[in-house]
């Protein structure tokens, strides 16, 4: 959603018009991003990050954050163009249910009936919370917030240029909605392929998450395995494995065996193999 800089004293019709901004929250942690950037990756809060953002979307990527991190809340601020007033301005958003694939209270959780533009105020925030669920290994879901005119502000600005010189030829974007994808995906890093399906077995992304949950190892450790003071190396495979095998042990035992993305047992390499026969 094309962002509208907020004009307070600017004369216009007597239904203002409004806009979107967004702010990324973290843990206390805010990092604004204005919707005509291009922003490179950003980590905050322990791993959570915008993967890359362009005029209208934004992605957040789950990937590399904290076993205990289960969820992010963004919030979009919404501008207007126009005086202030002395009164509070309701405001209306929606969840464009066609262009989005995910699921309110399983994916994603805002609440939208509560929407103002407060007295002597330009400016609102809507908050948006993701869950990390497991389906977001596997797919990039998306959210789509739609601006909705009201008998306070209309939202007429529903197309804009990718870019800040109007006679440029870039394709032009919706500024009535703003897109949030987000996900979790992984790749097979280099060095578990090279040594570590000895030890760990085959990669599969629920147990890479697994083992880095053990280890307290993250996606920046396995890309600097190897390397002089990294916390993966060949020699702390073999511990890593043993602890691995432990854990998933105790949860066998405790009547709560861990899964892996086909549905079968997670299972380590030869030598650190996990006894599921309770449950043949």
């Amino acid at each position: 959603m094309a962002e509208l800089p907020a004009k307070e004293g600017t004369a216009l019709s007597p239904v203002r018009q409004i806009g979107f901004h967004l702010a990324v929250e973290g843990g206390g942690v805010v990092v604004v991003a204005n919707v005509r950037q291009l922003m490179d990756h950003h980590v905050f809060d322990g791993g959570f990050g915008i993967g890359h953002q362009v005029e209208g979307e934004a992605e957040t990527v789950f990937a590399g954050a904290a076993a205990e991190k289960n969820n992010v809340t963004y919030s979009a601020e919404v501008r207007t163009m126009g005086n202030v007033t002395d009164y509070d301005r309701p405001f209306k958003v929606e969840i464009d249910k066609e262009m989005s694939t995910g699921i309110q209270g399983v994916h994603f959780d805002t609440n939208l009936d509560t929407l103002k533009i407060k007295a002597g105020k330009s400016n609102a925030y809507v908050r948006i919370t993701f869950y990390r669920t497991p389906d977001l290994l596997d797919s990039t879901l998306t959210v789509v917030l739609h601006l909705i005119e009201n008998e306070h502000f209309n939202a007429r600005i529903d197309e804009y240029k990718k870019t800040n010189q109007w006679n440029s030829s870039s394709e032009n974007l919706d500024g009535t909605r703003y897109t949030f994808k987000f996900n979790e995906q992984y790749s097979e890093p280099t060095y578990w392929s090279w040594f570590g399906e000895g030890f760990l077995g085959p990669w599969t992304p629920q147990k890479y998450i697994v083992v880095n949950s053990v280890m307290g190892w993250t996606v920046n450790d396995w890309s600097q395995a190897g390397q002089a003071g990294a916390k993966v190396s060949y020699g702390r495979l073999g511990f890593a494995a043993k602890a691995v095998r432990n854990y998933l042990q105790e949860q066998a035992d405790n009547d709560t065996p861990v899964k892996d993305k086909d549905g079968s047992y997670m299972q380590l390499a030869d030598g650190y193999m996990v006894d599921y026969s309770r449950y043949e």
